[in-house]
């Protein structure tokens, strides 16, 4: 049970590690990091659901826009992984797991995963 527990955590820290690199393209630009949907920086095309999804359409579009077919640098490939593993070791290193869960545990994963984020964002900058 617990390894499905941490799959999940993987999943979600590639979503933060999608977002982290979204942010970190666009702080200094100046851009919306929010409201602005995502879109490719070649070709300036809004993307879809599926080009959204982390680690997964990076290795079905080969590492490509689906619209421009511009290469994708592989650094937002590897910060979605790593985020993903930072998520899961931060967990296993907390030993937050699925049998102890509360909602006290809960909240201190999530102002770490909070505080981690602003170093990771403010670091960059």
């Amino acid at each position: 049970m617990n390894l499905f527990f941490y799959l999940v955590l993987f999943m979600i820290g590639t979503l933060f590690g999608s977002f982290y690199t979204l942010a970190v393209y666009r702080i200094p630009k100046r851009q919306d990091i929010i409201h602005t949907h995502s879109y490719c920086p070649n070709c300036n095309h809004k993307l879809g659901f599926l080009d959204l999804i982390p680690i997964l359409s990076y290795l079905f579009l080969k590492g490509k826009c689906r619209y421009c077919e511009e290469k994708i640098r592989p650094r937002y490939l590897i910060l979605e992984i790593l985020s993903g593993m930072l998520f899961v070791l931060i967990a296993f290193l907390v030993k937050f797991n699925l049998e102890d869960l509360n909602s006290i545990m809960i909240a201190q994963y999530s102002f770490l995963i909070l505080y981690v984020t602003f170093i990771i964002l403010i670091c960059r900058n």
